[in-house]
């Protein structure tokens, strides 16, 4: 809290009016992040050619996010602001999979995703594997960055569920 302070030019007490604790900042920070990059995710859909170009764009969106947030960031929040770490991670289990059942399903009616999945199992399989990014004891940090672990696992996710067709427009882009 002391270089926190001293970074904004406040003082600790400004800070603690503001948040009671380290928990409740944390949580405003994350739930600020998550709301910004809900905007950002939005945008993309909006603006997309079809749903793997939607994909792919916010798969290089998240990979420019994980790249500027220090790794040891996430593991001390889940270590020391677990209930606040939990919590969030439960609201974007909720929305991702909600977001990846309704990509899914559009993929499927444009031709690009193929059809022969269950949806519902895949979006599952998709968020789990997301999940298991910040595992530090699967991934160490001193070993595996974790946009690089997020990359392999999204591309070869879209890679294994497109079609033919989603196929053509997965290979233009430059990974």
């Amino acid at each position: 809290m002391d270089r926190l302070a001293k970074n904004l030019g406040v003082s600790k007490r400004t800070i603690y009016e503001l948040f009671k604790d380290k928990n409740e900042l944390v949580k405003y920070c994350i739930n600020r992040l998550v709301e910004n990059e809900k905007r950002l995710t939005e945008d993309i859909i909006n603006t997309s050619n079809n749903v793997i170009d939607a994909f792919l764009s916010r798969m290089k969106r998240s990979i420019i996010l994980l790249r500027s947030i220090n790794d040891v960031f996430i593991y001390d929040a889940e270590k020391y602001h677990y209930p606040v770490f939990e919590l969030i991670g439960k609201q974007q289990d909720e929305n991702g999979n909600n977001m990846l059942l309704g990509f899914i399903q559009q993929g499927q009616k444009d031709g690009l995703l193929r059809t022969d999945i269950n949806e519902e199992i895949i979006a599952i399989l998709a968020s789990e594997q997301f999940r298991i990014i910040a595992n530090e004891q699967i991934f160490p940090p001193y070993k595996f960055n974790m946009a690089d672990v997020f990359e392999n696992i999204a591309i070869n996710f879209i890679r294994g569920i497109a079609t033919d067709k989603g196929m053509k427009i997965i290979n233009k882009y430059k990974f």
